[in-house]
């Protein structure tokens, strides 16, 4: 069901350009979406530069995120700093060992 499929590259890098942030809902936010309170998150707009394709906008002309769509992102940014960690470790042992 899918063509062209590729890891997706430099997700360290990606992954750097987002931030996770905590938030307040705002009263506008409250009346379009009724959400409220506190709460967790990404920006959309930052996302967006990194992964547009997660990107959504809705009826009323806000962006917002397809959580889930980020994961894959997540998944391929922590196989690169395995690989690093890894690189890293092997370093050190050859070092100690002289």
């Amino acid at each position: 069901l899918k063509d062209n499929v590729r890891p997706i590259e430099s997700a360290i890098f990606k992954v750097q350009q987002i931030r996770g942030v905590e938030f307040d809902w705002n009263e506008k936010s409250t009346e379009l979406q009724q959400e409220k309170g506190h709460d967790v998150g990404l920006i959309a707009q930052e996302v967006e530069t990194v992964l547009p394709e997660v990107i959504q906008i809705r009826e009323d002309g806000i962006k917002a995120i397809a959580y889930e769509k980020v994961v894959p992102l997540l998944v391929e940014a922590i196989k690169e700093q395995q690989t690093l960690i890894e690189d890293l470790s092997n370093r050190i042992k050859t070092l100690e060992e002289r």
